[in-house]
């Protein structure tokens, strides 16, 4: 074989090894890009019928009022108000009076859970009173539970009786149990 026939061989392999390339690419590509468009198409049409459903339906995820009936949404934030008016009235000479209170709202759990963490008092707050509850709505997507925001008013004392004007946020979650709904979870003034 001459020198350049050599050349000619690796002149057309090199040739042929492009073209095999190109067209693998080619055929990957086309698949890949109307796969993506068939995938694309489906999910904005998917998106389009969520939002026409929501429409039609006003039925909001977030919304517990669409999902629970009035009687249990009005039992469970008289709950939900009662309870915050006894766990936040805090009396540091007597440290579970507070949980003792409440135990009437809270499931066994969470009363056994408060039960064994007592809350002490400190110099400058030694016992709260509350005066004024306002108990407002709040967005919710969990089917199982109830919340309600409790907002409390009223004031604290500090050990030498002073007292200040105190306000702090609950989000009490209630849910149902064998005895009608009980308080499972709170959190007090949480960051925005």
């Amino acid at each position: 074989m001459s020198v350049q026939q050599k050349k000619m061989l690796v002149f057309l392999s090199i040739i042929v090894f492009f073209g095999i390339m190109i067209s693998s690419f080619v055929s990957k590509e086309k698949p890949a890009s109307s796969s993506q468009g068939e995938k694309q198409a489906p999910s904005s049409e998917s998106v389009q019928e969520e939002k026409e459903a929501t429409n039609e339906g006003n039925e909001n995820p977030y919304d517990q009022t669409q999902r629970n009936t009035k009687e249990d949404l009005q039992s469970t934030k008289e709950i939900a108000t009662e309870f915050v008016r006894s766990f936040a009235s805090f009396n540091g000479k007597d440290p579970s009076e507070h949980i003792e209170k409440a135990k009437p709202y809270m499931s066994e759990e969470m009363y056994e859970n408060y039960k064994e963490q007592k809350e002490r008092g400190t110099l400058t707050y030694d016992k709260v009173v509350p005066e004024t509850l306002e108990t407002t709505e709040v967005s919710n997507d969990d089917p199982d539970v109830i919340q309600w925001n409790v907002i409390m008013q009223g004031k604290v004392y500090d050990v030498e009786g002073k007292s200040e004007p105190e306000e702090d946020w609950y989000l009490v979650t209630l849910e149902k149990q064998e005895d009608g709904y009980k308080v499972v979870g709170v959190r007090v003034n949480l960051p925005n």
